[in-house]
């Protein structure tokens, strides 16, 4: 490969991670040319850039700078006859505006992590919960307040749906009361959502309660999912109820499967994926069941490279991160008589341990 060749791949790879991160899509020739370290004068890369319009890749923008030394500062569009920040008159100075070329890059700015709710799943008190809290204040960029939403003790009364419609009515309750909140205090109605585990099936009965309509999301990322693959989330998409979604299945989960046999309306979308074509299925070689929320994993997770920092703040036009799978569409539940059996047998156990499990959460909630 030539030298030309060579520089004309970096400026494109740079040019490709900034469309992918949304960060810096706006520049001037100098601001590029320090980012790939070549002459601000370089005529290819002048080239390049002009090549870039040509392709409707980006936009030239004319532009106009204070020729004050001292100040240098980008003008406001329209007729300038003197600096509105230096406040140096122009024409009786005998000073002439500096005309630069800025170029705009066609591609969706990152959004900000403005606030997140947690919904973890069976019986989960584990340090990560703080660890979360910790690191999303720590490690970002910007504070973002956590809502980590606990509902409790549940054991075997989580085979009987009634239980998971009180659950997800609560929850949706919670929620509602949170985003009124987050509206006074000047934040996005819109609050982005982690669910685990059995918090991702009440979270979908949310977004199916006709009385919950109100409600509207960010970005959900499902982790350990008992939500059925045939899940719409394409119509919630299409609805405006949720902005996208990312799913987190782990390659060695060995409870998701389980989840059809023993929860009414559960299935394995956290193993098999989802088959809405709008869902990014990402698949993770390594883990279990609960291995997102070791702490280790966390962080890496949500540090500024890691997937689910990246799915929440960068453009999703060209976001297509390591794992990433398309599932089979043709995914039916498993026997409806293997089902019948598996939850004949959970009924019987509920009949017996139920009352303990009661007791159980009244004197530990």
């Amino acid at each position: 490969m030539s030298t030309s060749e060579s520089q004309e791949s970096r400026w494109k790879a740079e040019i490709t991670r900034r469309l992918e991160q949304g960060d810096d899509l706006e520049f001037s020739i100098a601001q590029f040319a320090q980012a790939v370290g070549v002459l601000a004068s370089d005529q290819a890369l002048i080239a390049f850039l002009d090549g870039l319009v040509t392709s409707t890749t980006a936009r030239k923008i004319e532009a106009y700078r204070c020729p004050v030394t001292l100040c240098s500062k980008v003008l406001p569009a329209g007729t300038i006859t003197s600096c509105p920040y230096c406040h140096t008159d122009y024409q009786q100075e005998g000073e002439e505006i500096v005309v630069e070329y800025f170029y705009r890059l066609e591609g969706e700015t990152s959004r900000e992590i403005r606030w997140v709710i947690v919904i973890h799943g069976m019986n989960s008190r584990a340090p990560w919960q703080e660890e979360f809290s910790w690191q999303i204040a720590n490690r970002l960029r910007y504070s973002a307040p956590v809502l980590i939403y606990k509902y409790g003790w549940a054991t075997v009364d989580v085979l009987v749906s009634p239980f998971h419609r009180r659950l997800a009515r609560q929850l949706g309750e919670r929620i509602r009361i949170a985003i009124e909140q987050a509206t006074e205090s000047q934040r996005p109605p819109r609050p982005d959502i982690i669910a685990h585990s059995f918090g991702t099936r009440l979270f979908s009965l949310i977004l199916e309660d006709s009385s919950f309509d109100d409600l509207k999301f960010g970005r959900i990322i499902t982790a350990g999912s008992v939500v059925r693959p045939d899940f719409d989330w394409g119509r919630q998409i299409a609805a405006g109820r949720v902005e996208a979604v990312l799913n987190h299945v782990g390659a060695k989960d060995k409870a998701v499967p389980l989840a059809q046999y023993t929860i009414p309306g559960a299935g394995p979308g956290g193993t098999v994926g989802y088959a809405a074509k709008t869902v990014l299925n990402v698949r993770n070689a390594d883990f279990g069941h609960s291995d997102f929320f070791v702490p280790e994993n966390l962080r890496v997770l949500i540090s500024n490279d890691g997937l689910w920092h990246s799915f929440l703040t960068h453009p999703l036009a060209r976001f297509r991160p390591d794992g990433v799978f398309e599932t089979d569409r043709g995914w039916k539940p498993a026997s409806l008589l293997l089902r019948v059996l598996a939850r004949t047998l959970g009924y019987t156990i509920f009949c017996f341990v139920g009352p303990f499990t009661w007791l159980r959460r009244k004197l530990d909630p």
